[in-house]
């Protein structure tokens, strides 16, 4: 459980610097000047953003307690999932690409380059398809092992936690395919920058579940920490 206590103290301290930065913590009384002085503009959370990091840090607590689950339920040592990992470190790879593309179609809406913001947005939805395809792969490979249907724990795992973050994966990618319509319909994507950043947002978070999961579920040079944080204390 000590990966979802380092969650939790991660998202606190998340939590405390953005009140810090709303002031809640000032004393007007105390202070001179204007008794009611408000935040500066650039340091007011817009409301979608601070939704949607409200959404992914409920998401994100899910993920953990299931990663943390899985610690507890597969032994150290156990076969794991019967499936060749150069597979899932291809789909990573995609997914790591689609998230670098929304930060360079962000960039590009920004300085007003049009066509780059809506290239690298079509380029950013084909790389989660393909990762989203890949993922579905390994689901057909698994299933056909029979490691999810049997009361094999590592093969279950594996298909529980890859189908959740495969839903979460989907319905991004049904807000990407409204913002790029979008950028194709009025043909000025700097109009939709707040868009493209919570889109960036989004895939961020996903790529650092994704990495925890593929992390414990397969060997990386991550694994060792994950492990760590996961398993009961001998």
């Amino acid at each position: 459980m000590s990966l979802v206590l380092v969650y939790l103290a991660g998202l606190g301290a998340l939590s405390g610097r953005w009140l810090a930065r709303q002031h809640l913590a000032a004393k007007p009384w105390l202070s001179a000047g204007p008794l009611l002085s408000r935040p500066a503009a650039g340091e007011i959370e817009p409301t979608a953003r601070l939704g949607l990091g409200a959404f992914l840090a409920v998401v994100g607590l899910l993920f953990a307690l299931l990663v943390a689950a899985y610690g507890m339920r597969v032994p150290p040592g156990s076969a794991g999932v019967p499936l060749d990992p150069r597979l899932l470190w291809l789909t990573t790879g995609f997914l790591g690409l689609a998230s670098l593309l929304l930060h360079r179609a962000e960039r590009a809406a920004r300085r007003g380059a049009e066509a780059d913001a809506r290239a690298n947005l079509l380029a950013a939805a084909a790389a989660s398809l393909v990762f989203l395809g890949g993922q579905g792969l390994a689901w057909r490979l698994i299933w056909e092992a029979g490691a999810g249907r049997t009361v094999d724990a590592a093969g279950s795992f594996f298909v529980l936690i890859t189908l959740l973050h495969g839903l979460h994966l989907a319905g991004g990618l049904a807000a990407l395919a409204r913002i790029a319509c979008g950028a194709a319909r009025t043909g000025s994507p700097a109009g939709l920058v707040r868009s493209i950043g919570l889109c960036t947002l989004y895939w961020d978070a996903l790529l650092v579940i994704w990495l925890v999961a593929f992390g414990i579920l397969f060997r990386t040079p991550w694994s060792g920490l994950i492990d760590v944080l996961c398993r009961p204390p001998a």
